[in-house]
């Protein structure tokens, strides 16, 4: 006895597939287009990039998938319809939500519907097609303070304790394995002052997500002052 997996999507907390009885046929994950950072200082031939400040540009990606509806002819027209009705509440244009494609284990995309899913019965069968519209960026499942061997990418991870005790001044480095800079949630036991490229947070006992804090692409040193500990919380994201 065997299982076999089918290609799915998971979208808003709703399976295509266990959920919906949707069989996926066809899949686009489309690759943003990077944007042009740079521009020309007047009245001079010289040119800033913003890049070196806020890391590169991506407009937004789009995916596109395809779904098979078997037999809607066995159906009742009232059965086709309420099934229908639940897919386009499902699919509702315009909201945000956490999307992951069964391809593409351990990461998700955050993306919204774009417009309204095309819909059309062929020969007992219908076909659907979705577009989402997502941000650049995959973000990866795993937080990068969980030791989660499963998901490790031995080509691009580094394994690291990002929990550090603090008693007076230290230095601490981070690598951050993703393309793009991330803000880290910052959890802290005492009180512990953090210094990052020019910039300083002190951060009492807590969980602190909105800071000035933000690790750039690769290793990151950072001084830490004061009594306590911290924890460094985040995920990579990547093309």
């Amino acid at each position: 006895m065997y299982t076999v997996d089918v290609k799915s999507i998971y979208f808003d907390g709703v399976n295509s597939w266990t959920d919906f009885g949707l069989l996926l046929s066809s899949a686009e994950i489309g690759y943003p287009k990077k944007n042009k950072a740079r521009i020309q200082i007047p009245n001079s031939n010289i040119y800033y990039d913003y890049a070196e400040l806020f890391g590169d540009l991506y407009e937004e990606r789009m995916l596109e998938f395809e779904f098979i509806i078997a037999r809607p002819d066995a159906m009742t027209i009232e059965e086709l319809e309420y099934k229908r009705s639940q897919i386009a509440n499902w699919l509702e244009p315009g909201i945000k939500h956490k999307l992951s494609y069964s391809e593409i284990p351990f990461y998700y995309f955050i993306a919204e519907v774009q417009g309204d899913y095309e819909y059309a019965e062929e020969n007992g069968y219908a076909l659907l097609k979705v577009k989402f519209v997502c941000y650049p960026y995959k973000i990866h499942e795993v937080d990068e303070s969980d030791d989660i061997w499963d998901a490790f990418e031995f080509e691009n991870d580094i394994a690291q304790d990002l929990t550090f005790e603090v008693s007076g001044t230290r230095e601490a480095k981070i690598y951050n394995a993703g393309n793009a800079r991330v803000s880290p949630k910052l959890i802290v036991t005492g009180n512990v002052t953090v210094e990052l490229n020019g910039l300083s947070e002190s951060l009492g006992a807590g969980t602190h997500e909105q800071t000035k804090i933000v690790l750039s692409r690769g290793w990151n040193k950072l001084k830490l002052n004061g009594s306590g500990t911290i924890r460094f919380s985040f995920s990579k994201e990547v093309l």
